[in-house]
This record gives C-alpha cells, structure tokens and sequence, in this order.
C-alpha cells in the first residue's frame, strides 16, 4: 500500500475510538483499548492526541463539521439567526439520538477524572464553542442581537442550555423530547439576545 493511499494514523485512531464507543462505554474505551483496535503504537497515538478524551473531542469535532459548513453557508446568505440557531440545535439533538453513546462520551470528556468539569480553549479556532462565536458575532453586527454581551460567552451560554437538555435526556430519555427541547431551548435564547 502507498503512503498516498494509507490511512493517517490520526483517523486510524480516531475510527478506532468512535467503534468502541458505539460498542461498549465511554470507560470501556481506554488508551489501550484505542492503540490495540487502531494498530498504530503507543508513541504515535500519543503524538497525535494528548489523552482520550481529546480523541473524543476531535470526533465531535469531525461529526460537527456538516452543520457548520451549513450554518457558514447560511450565515453568509444573510440567513436570520432564529433560522441558523434552530437548524443547529435540532442538528445537535438529532446526532445524539443518532450516535447516543458517542454522544454520552462527548458529555462525560467534558469532565476530567475527578468530575470537574475540563475548562474549555476558549481561543481555540477549531472549537465548536468559537464557531458558534463567530456566528454570534457576525449577527452582532448585523444588529440581529445585543452586542453588550461578548460573543463567545453568547457562544458558552447557548451550549450551556444545549448541555443541560442532554444531560436530561441521557439521565431518562423517555422524560425528554430532547427535538423539543432543542427548539425551545433555541427560541428561549434568541429570546434573551434580542435587541
């Protein structure tokens, strides 16, 4: 096989991890367990990610990539935020009662081994959190919502309400529509933002 045609090993490892979580637990899936089922050394999965959970970022990451190259599409027709942001949440919702134990994994990387919670890059260009940013900062200034609050706390307050509808939904999915919820917990926002 090439070198062309060979899988990167940072997709080696990140295939491997997202199979043993839609098999087993988010404890289930350890370093080890990742370096054995992807076939790449203990060396090179720890060139390419720092811990497990920051494999199970880039997973969300690479799930998340369709929705935001909609919602970018969107943003740059013009389209009002009430229609992106809804579009986003139902998307979120959607993939977690598509993917729910990827889903689960997502949720419980956000904590570190003692259960407080792993604060996030908030500079990070790649993150979900700065891409909702841009998307708060760009109807900032087309006047669409307030501008007295700064872009990327808009961004961590509606993930916030995302967050909590799933944690629900996780805990007694059959007490949570979590579409519903999504779509609510949307429009409670904009609601909030609102100039």
């Amino acid at each position: 096989m090439s070198k062309a045609s060979r899988p990167k090993s940072r997709d080696l490892i990140m295939d491997a991890m997202e199979s043993i979580l839609n098999q087993n637990s988010f404890e289930a899936a350890t370093v080890d367990a990742v370096i054995e089922r992807s076939g790449v050394a203990r060396g090179t999965f720890y060139y390419n990610f720092p811990s497990k959970n920051a494999v199970i970022h880039a997973l969300a990451r690479r799930a998340a990539q369709p929705m935001i190259l909609t919602a970018r599409d969107r943003l740059s027709n013009k389209a009002p935020l009430s229609e992106i942001l809804t579009d986003i949440a139902r998307g979120i919702a959607d993939w977690n009662q598509q993917h729910p134990k990827l889903g689960r994994a997502v949720l419980s990387s956000i904590y570190d081994d003692r259960g407080v919670p792993v604060s996030p890059d908030p500079n990070n260009p790649g993150s979900f959190r700065s891409f909702l940013a841009e998307v708060f900062h760009e109807s900032q200034q087309r006047g669409e919502i307030r501008q007295d609050i700064p872009a990327m706390n808009l961004s961590l307050m509606f993930i916030g309400m995302i967050y909590q509808g799933l944690f629900g939904w996780f805990m007694r999915p059959e007490a949570v529509d979590l579409t519903v919820w999504a779509q609510q917990s949307a429009s409670l926002f904009l609601e909030g933002v609102k100039l």
